[in-house]
């Protein structure tokens, strides 16, 4: 008995959009992955200008090179499931990580090593689910400062 699998032309374009459908899929990793790297390239480089200017501020004051976490600020905006980060302080904020209790199962483009000048934010976004909710809080850790500072989480 011969068995019939139809039309072998209609199989093989079936097998071919396949297999585009897997290589969409690897290349959509790709990219996500490329734009982590360019937003942490982004970001080492403003630390790298902060740093710079920081530096040559304090030699233009005369004051010795001490880096001044204790003058930022820090406020928390909420915009749906975006959430801004602003520095509201007087000084620029390098090293700035987002973390807490429950923070990686619920956020994404969370901001990591970053620098904030003042009145500048990073943004991020968290968004709750049955088994996740959004936390009550979030703790900002920066270069200069000992200890991560607590900041609620705004209502909807």
């Amino acid at each position: 008995m011969a068995i019939d699998w139809g039309d072998a032309s209609a199989w093989a374009a079936f097998a071919i959009s396949l297999g585009a459908a897997g290589l969409a899929a690897r290349g959509l990793k790709w990219q996500k992955i490329s734009a982590e790297a360019t937003v942490k390239s982004a970001n080492a480089a403003e630390k790298a200008t902060a740093l710079t200017e920081l530096m040559v501020k304090s030699q233009l004051a005369g004051k010795p090179d001490a880096h001044q976490g204790h003058d930022v600020k820090w406020s928390l905006e909420r915009r749906k499931d975006r959430f801004i980060l602003r520095n509201v302080g007087t000084a620029i904020a390098t090293d700035v990580n987002v973390d807490g209790k429950g923070i990686a199962r619920v956020a994404s483009q969370v901001p990591t090593d970053a620098a904030v000048r003042p009145g500048e934010s990073v943004s991020f976004m968290m968004a709750g689910s049955l088994a996740y909710a959004v936390p009550d809080e979030i703790e900002v850790t920066w270069g200069g400062h000992p200890e991560p500072m607590i900041l609620p989480v705004p209502p909807r």
